[in-house]
């Protein structure tokens, strides 16, 4: 199982090359705010298809499920990018915030 800081070089390797292959997309500090909001609606397409509240669009299930991981994953991945573009160690992030609440039970 991978950490959230191996996610994340792996994630802005894929952004490097990204960066080399499409070096006219302007990378500014909004870029990845605005990605994740395209990428976030992009997932509820296909949650919407997936609980019947969407147009099927000839897909079976299976893949619209497999459409809803891919936008799922790419939610998470832009996080990543996002969260490390803005110099945020979100391990630490999550011990902060979340994860108090699991200490708090174990007292």
């Amino acid at each position: 199982m991978s950490t959230i800081k191996e996610l994340t070089q792996k994630v802005e390797e894929i952004i490097s090359r990204y960066k080399k292959e499409y070096p006219n997309v302007q990378m500014d500090r909004d870029y990845f705010a605005h990605k994740i909001t395209e990428e976030w609606g992009e997932c509820l397409k296909e949650y919407l298809m997936l609980t019947d509240r969407g147009r099927q669009k000839g897909f079976s299930k299976e893949e619209i499920k497999e459409h809803f991981m891919e936008e799922i994953a790419d939610v998470f991945g832009y996080i990543l990018a996002f969260a490390s573009n803005e110099d945020i160690d979100l391990e630490k992030a999550l011990e902060k915030k979340w994860f108090k609440y699991l200490k708090k039970e174990n007292s």
